[in-house]
């Protein structure tokens, strides 16, 4: 009975999931500082309508990384961030363009010097937004994404991290049939 307790969110959760890779740019302040970063996530969708062109997403865990250009200087090392938003895709199908606002709560890390002894972390608030092109693909109705987002993650004055990412996302339903 435990072992069935256990197993059924986590096959929920792997039925709607997502996966993903983002080539990320540091913007803002400290951004000379950075290298190009990269980054994942791993979120869900609950569909909203029946064709599934409008959904309730929620990321567990979206993070990036910015590796610093050289250890003497001060950049933003990267956030974790976990949001919620809406997705609209533009056609009648799962293939289209697509748009999603998202906010929820971050953590911001900075890269200070190697003398420094401040804290180097600050939690706020995130606010994303994605555009993109959603391809169904198979015959489960998973798709493919390639989107460009724009974050800004507001944990401070000193912790403050913008970028703008290409995301390439891959959506799989594990037990769905597509309807045709």
């Amino acid at each position: 009975m435990r072992k069935l307790f256990l197993l059924t969110p986590c096959l929920f959760f792997v039925s709607f999931s997502f996966g993903q890779l983002m080539i990320s740019k540091s913007i803002g302040k400290y951004s000379n500082n950075s290298k190009l970063g990269f980054g994942t996530f791993l979120s869900f969708d609950i569909p909203v309508n029946e064709d599934g062109t409008q959904n309730i997403c929620i990321e567990l865990l979206d993070l990036a990384f910015f590796p610093p250009k050289n250890k003497d200087s001060i950049s933003t090392s990267g956030y974790i961030s976990i949001k919620a938003g809406y997705k609209k895709i533009f056609s009648d199908t799962k293939t289209g363009f697509y748009v999603e606002p998202q906010a929820g709560y971050c953590r911001v890390v900075t890269y200070q010097t190697s003398t420094s002894t401040e804290n180097t972390y600050g939690d706020g608030f995130a606010l994303a937004f994605e555009t993109g092109y959603s391809l169904e693909v198979g015959e489960r109705g998973n798709t493919l994404n390639f989107g460009l987002k724009y974050e800004n993650d507001i944990a401070g004055a000193d912790y403050n991290a913008q970028s703008i990412g290409f995301r390439f996302s891959y959506h799989f339903h594990a037990f769905g049939r597509r309807n045709d």
